[in-house]
């Protein structure tokens, strides 16, 4: 029962990304969350588009800059990092039995590698290989969140962090390439 919930939650997000994606060129003042609650069941009559003036206002500032003028490679990075700190994060709430705390920390992981899906261009052999991996690592996450399954979580870790590592080497290439620096990424 829970997992066809599960599965459920994640067609109807894949289905909400995917009208973003339509909507997005369209409406640069939009921004996708995901309308799963902290249960993991769907919130009720979203569309899951909200306009920027719907932030909270205790969102940091100088963050809010920092994010709006970081350039798509670094980005990229901070979904990555991000995703491996949730991931972590919840592995430690598992191991506490706070199963709270793991289930938001897995939907917070399964969100950035949502919004990795949702921007990755499929157009080539490679994107398309992405997204399938992309997809494996969120489908691992869910068994992780549903069964409690460290396994599954420390393998879905373990290929975030090879496209962490993979993402930085090249984005240090590109700089080197260019600019000749390649030690900030």
């Amino acid at each position: 029962m829970a997992f066809q919930n599960a599965q459920a939650v994640y067609q109807k997000n894949m289905k909400q990304a995917e009208a973003y994606k339509k909507t997005a060129s369209a409406n640069k003042e939009q921004t996708y969350t995901p309308s799963v609650s902290a249960e993991g069941t769907a919130a009720p009559a979203s569309s899951g588009l909200q306009t920027q003036n719907t932030k909270p206002a205790s969102t940091n500032a100088y963050q809010q800059n920092a994010i709006q003028t970081v350039s798509r490679g670094d980005l990229t990075l901070l979904l990555y990092n991000g995703c491996l700190k949730f991931i972590d994060k919840a592995g430690k709430s598992m191991d506490a039995k706070d199963m709270e705390s793991k289930n938001k920390f897995i939907i917070r992981a399964q969100d950035i590698i949502r919004e990795l899906m949702v921007t990755l261009k499929t157009d080539s052999e490679i994107g398309q290989n992405m997204f399938r991996l992309y997809d494996f690592i969120h489908r691992r996450l869910v068994d992780a969140n549903i069964n409690n399954d460290k396994e599954a979580l420390t393998e879905a870790r373990g290929l975030v962090k090879e496209f962490r590592d993979t993402w930085k080497e090249t984005i240090k290439l590109d700089r080197q390439q260019r600019f000749g620096e390649g030690d900030q990424a």
